[in-house]
Formats: structure tokens, sequence, C-alpha cells
């Protein structure tokens, strides 16, 4: 990331990448609109938006959404990733996403990162489904594909779910959107064995656990499992510490 702190300056673990992220914009009609009442076909009306306004292809936003989430628009991964394509909170307070799970938001910024990740790869399909999963400076570090046998796993499944939606077309897609859900996880119980983490609160109401946060300059730069990203601090509340 452009502008780290002088402790990643020169390990090799951690890669320069610069990405700048331009504020969503979401339809009048869908602006007040509750999470759970979006049809399948706005979905697939708001699919269609983001596709063309980033330049993606539809079928590679499906496949994205069938592997992330598996249309379950209150999906949450363990690593805090949330809704229909699985965006990190830090991430989407970058692009002005106020309500994470909201679907027209929440494609918007999933379908924007990914169209970031493929310019940032020059147009390789593979290495941008790579750098999506695992982020980008493990991508730029490993000189491809991350040797993460999940994410490899994960290039494997999006292309092949991207070739079912391009060969089965409408029906396909039809299929998967009368599979639209919204399960909202359960609270997990904390337990003994479970790390201390930090709590970075932003202040559209988003949060996300790290296992670091450092502050330098303009940046916290928030360290989760492998990845590591820079937030403005102009967009964090505050920060809660482990106790």
């Amino acid at each position: 990331f452009t502008n780290r702190p002088d402790k990643y300056r020169h390990n090799r673990r951690f890669v320069e990448v610069d990405i700048k992220y331009q504020p969503i914009e979401v339809p009048q009609q869908y602006r007040h609109k509750a999470v759970t009442d979006y049809s399948s076909a706005s979905i697939r009306e708001l699919i269609r938006r983001y596709a063309t306004h980033y330049g993606v292809e539809e079928d590679l936003v499906y496949a994205v959404i069938k592997v992330e989430s598996n249309f379950n628009v209150g999906a949450v991964s363990r690593k805090g990733a949330c809704g229909l394509m699985q965006l990190m909170p830090g991430t989407a307070a970058e692009m002005g996403v106020t309500s994470i799970f909201d679907p027209a938001q929440n494609i918007a910024g999933g379908t924007q990162y990914l169209a970031k990740m493929l310019e940032l790869f020059k147009g390789d399909t593979r290495l941008a489904l790579a750098a999506y999963n695992a982020g980008p400076g493990a991508v730029k570090q490993h000189n491809g594909i991350p040797p993460y046998a999940e994410t490899q796993a994960y290039v494997r499944n999006v292309l092949a779910q991207t070739r079912r939606f391009k060969t089965g077309g409408a029906r396909t897609i039809t299929g998967e959107l009368s599979h639209l859900s919204y399960h909202a996880p359960s609270p997990a119980r904390p337990t003994a064995a479970q790390p201390q983490r930090y709590v970075v609160h932003f202040k559209s109401g988003l949060t996300q656990p790290a296992d670091r946060v450092t502050n330098q300059d303009s940046y916290y730069y928030i360290e989760y499992g492998r990845r590591v990203y820079p937030v403005r601090k102009d967009l964090v509340a505050r920060i809660e510490s482990p106790t």
C-alpha cells in the first residue's frame, strides 16, 4: 500500500499497492429500501447496472456472489466480510458504503473492488480473483496466485461458476436468484480460547475486527489474518483495544 508505515517498508511480507476507490452511487429507488425487501428482479437489475458501470462481465459478478455468499444477503465470514459480495468493512467505508448488507450498496462496492483488481492485474481474471480473496498484496508478493489452499480453490470455483452462468444463461440466473435469502448470523459466544482483537468502529456505523492497528500519518493500518490494508483516519470513529 502507498504511505505505509516504516515498519512495513522493508518487510518482504508486504507489497505496496495503490488503489483509489470512487464513492458508490445508488439509484434513488434503492436508497431507502429495507435490506430484506429486495426481489430477485432487483438483484438482477443491480448486477446488470454495476457490471456495466464498472466494465465487469455480469457472469463473473454472479459467480463471485455464488461462491462468496450463495446469494445470502446476510452472510458474514469468519474474517468479518459481509453481504452478497463479502465486502470487508474497511474497504466498504473507503467507498462510502453506509449499510454493508444493503444489496445495492454491497453489489456496487463489490463490483467496483472486482473491477479495481482486474485493472490492477491488467485484465487477468485468475489473478484478480486471487486478489479479491487474499488481497492484492499477497498476489504481488507471490507474483501470482498465492500458495494458499483456500485462495487456489476459490479461483477454481469462481471460474467454474462463471462458465456455468455463461453456458446456462438466463435459466441458470433465474434458478440461483430464486434462492435469494437473508440469514443473519447467530452471535458468536466468546470463549477463553478465542484471541483478543481490536475492533475498528467506523463513522458509518460499520465495524472491523483487527489483530493489530498501526497509527501512521493520515491512515490506520489494519492487520487481520494475512491481510494489511490502510483506512483513512477521517473514516474512523474510534478503535477499541483488546481487554
